[in-house]
């Protein structure tokens, strides 16, 4: 995916284009959100497009995209899952995400982004099984948000060495997976001991 195409694809279509192309896209194109998102982190860069506005839209295509898989899985999820588990490509993504599933609960959702193949299975399958959409949100659409912050500073910054980052994908991501997945653990371990500390606060208080 050259930088020309979306370029073209923006011109020819305005924000819009580039807003379905993350939506409905992902359904369609074999084409990896990185390599998207990065490019147009390079285009902003390069003034093409307005930084703030490419980001927002990037932000609202993906969340959509989402939305729909955990959509599709809520209310169509049991006749579409018998029909991947007999797709042995679909299959394998179906494995993978239940264990994830099995092992992080919900959380799993939060880092699902960073791990191609599955970034679309977690929500249609946590869809599938009644997760409440606020707690599906909360974890999916902070994850997504981690996600393209990450991704979209690296197309901003090195996007004249896509072809590089995109030959050393799989690395790439994993790192920014263990990143991600620190931030988020620091972050709930200071909520946790800031609850707990409140929790002897107020046991001290009522002594």
């Amino acid at each position: 995916m050259e930088l020309e195409l979306i370029l073209e694809i923006i011109e020819n279509n305005g924000y819009l284009g580039l807003f379905l192309w993350l939506w409905v896209g992902v359904f369609i194109f074999p084409v990896p959100n990185e390599l998207i998102v990065m490019t147009v982190g390079l285009s902003s860069s390069l003034k093409s497009l307005h930084p703030v506005l490419a980001f927002i839209v990037i932000y609202l295509g993906i969340l959509a995209a989402l939305t729909t898989c955990y959509t599709i899985g809520r209310f169509i999820g049991r006749p579409l899952l018998q029909y991947f588990k007999r797709s042995k490509r679909f299959s394998r993504a179906i494995d993978s995400s239940l264990k994830l599933m099995e092992k992080y609960h919900a959380f799993s959702l939060s880092f699902s982004y960073f791990v191609p193949g599955i970034r679309n299975f977690l929500p249609f399958l946590y869809g599938f099984s009644k997760l409440p959409y606020k707690k599906f949100a909360l974890f999916a659409y902070s994850g997504a948000l981690l996600w393209l912050s990450l991704t979209f500073t690296l197309g901003y910054v090195f996007g004249d060495h896509i072809d590089t980052i995109i030959k050393h994908e799989k690395e790439l991501l994993l790192g920014l997976a263990a990143i991600a997945v620190l931030i988020i653990a620091v972050r709930l371990g200071r909520r946790k001991r800031g609850k707990e500390h409140e929790k002897l606060h107020d046991q001290g208080l009522g002594l």
